[in-house]
C-alpha cells in the first residue's frame, strides 16, 4: 500500500507540475522528459520508497544511521561493499548523460546537479528513520561520493555518445537538426 501511495505521489506531480510545460516543447524534448522522470522515479523507488511519513514515532538518535566517513565498509571489510559501489555509481550514470542532453548544461554544472540530487536522496534517508520508517536507511557519504562519480562518468560517455544521440532524437523529431531544445 505505501508503495501504490509513493507511485500515485509521483504521478500527481508529473501531472500538475512538469506535463503541461513538456507538452509545450517538441515531441522529442517531451520523450526525453518522460524519460528522464521515469529515471528519477526508479531511482527514488530503489532509494527512498516506502517513504516514511511524520505520523509515526519519531526517533531520538539518529548518529546509528549516518556514516561520515567515505568507503568505511569497503576499509572494514562489510560483504557487498564493492558491490553497493558499484551499483550507487552505475544508478547515476544515466543523469550524467540524460542532464546534459535535456538542459545542455556543462560538465560543472552536470556533476553538482548530480551532487545534489544525491545529497537530496541521503536527506531524504535520514528523515526517513527519523520518522520512524520501517526500512532503515543509512545517511552515508560514500554514497554521496560514488554517486556523484556515476554522474561524471554519466557525462563522459555524453560527450563521447551525445552527439549521436542528439542527432537521433532529432530525426526522429523531423527536426534533422543537430540540437536538442530544452
Amino acid at each position: 500500500m505505501d508503495y501504490l501511495l509513493n507511485i500515485c505521489l509521483l504521478a500527481v506531480i508529473y501531472i500538475l507540475f512538469f506535463r503541461k510545460r513538456w507538452k509545450e516543447n517538441p515531441a522529442h524534448s517531451l520523450e526525453l522528459n518522460l524519460i528522464m522522470y521515469f529515471y528519477v522515479g526508479l531511482v527514488l523507488m530503489v532509494t527512498l520508497m516506502p517513504f516514511a511519513t511524520p505520523f509515526g514515532e519519531f526517533r531520538d538518535s539518529l548518529s546509528h544511521t549516518i556514516n561520515l566517513i567515505p568507503f568505511r565498509d569497503l576499509s572494514l571489510g562489510y560483504r557487498g561493499a564493492e558491490r553497493e559501489i558499484l551499483l550507487n555509481v552505475i544508478m547515476m550514470i544515466p543523469f550524467g548523460f540524460l542532464y546534459p542532453v535535456i538542459k545542455g548544461r556543462g560538465l560543472f554544472v552536470t556533476v553538482l546537479m548530480t551532487f545534489l540530487f544525491s545529497l537530496t536522496i541521503e536527506t531524504a534517508q535520514l528523515v526517513s528513520n527519523w520518522w520512524g520508517g520501517r526500512i532503515p536507511r543509512l545517511f552515508d557519504v560514500t554514497d554521496l561520493i560514488t554517486n556523484t562519480a556515476g554522474g561524471f562518468l554519466g557525462y563522459l560517455l555524453f560527450l563521447i555518445f551525445g552527439p549521436l544521440f542528439l542527432k537521433v532524437a532529432a530525426f526522429g523529431s523531423g527536426k534533422g537538426g543537430d540540437s536538442i531544445d530544452s
